[in-house]
């Protein structure tokens, strides 16, 4: 065999045994990255079955008994006194004390007494100043309801001065009821209406407690 020969069969050789060592090479790599893979979509998957969902955690507040700013308060949870107070828990969550609308119709309408989440008893006396348009004929409905929408007593709240006005006026009424079953009500002050169109609708609506 001539020279050329063997020097060809020499790089034959070699060529063969490298592409032998990068096969095993590759197949041993591929054989470590399957496991790791799979040992990480392991940890994932033990992650999320571990962490709480928003439905697991509303649930943990529920098996607590805390549902609203009554409930957290008297858990003893802190309560930031601004207003609308906020009630809240060692997990995060923020409960705001009902006030009604007042906020809202500031600029139409305004309760002096009962102020929201007082405590009354009959007689009650409401008092409070409204826009002249809040009023028809120096006067406008007020009613009182319990917790389960049950009404306990309605009247008549009157201005005490001229009502023909876009100004804030005064009004009084006075409500008396039995004591109801339930431990909170609402008061509602609508405005009068008399053209009975629904955009001429409105309401104030004070959450109260009963003595």
């Amino acid at each position: 065999m001539n020279q050329k020969k063997i020097t060809a069969l020499t790089i034959v050789s070699v060529i063969g045994i490298m592409l032998t060592v990068a096969v095993i090479v590759f197949v041993q790599y591929q054989s470590l990255k399957v496991p790791a893979i799979s040992d990480k979509a392991a940890n994932d998957s033990d992650m999320a079955a571990t962490k709480p969902t928003d439905a697991e955690e509303k649930n943990k507040d529920e098996e607590n008994g805390i549902k609203n700013f009554q409930e957290c308060a008297a858990a003893g949870n802190p309560v930031d006194e601004i207003y609308p107070a906020k009630c809240f828990t060692p997990d995060g969550k923020t409960f705001t004390q009902s006030i009604g609308n007042e906020i809202e119709l500031a600029e139409l309408i305004t309760i002096d007494s009962p102020r929201p989440n007082a405590k009354i008893a009959s007689p009650l006396i409401v008092s409070g100043k409204a826009r002249g348009n809040w009023f028809f004929e120096a006067s406008f409905p007020v009613k009182l309801v319990d917790e389960n929408g049950n009404e306990l007593a309605n009247g008549i709240a009157t201005a005490q001065s001229d009502w023909m006005t876009e100004n804030f006026v005064e009004f009084l009424a006075t409500l008396e009821f039995s004591p109801p079953q339930t431990t909170t009500g609402t008061l509602i002050l609508k405005k009068d209406n008399p053209s009975g169109l629904p955009e001429h609708d409105n309401q104030l609506i004070v959450p109260v407690k009963f003595e």
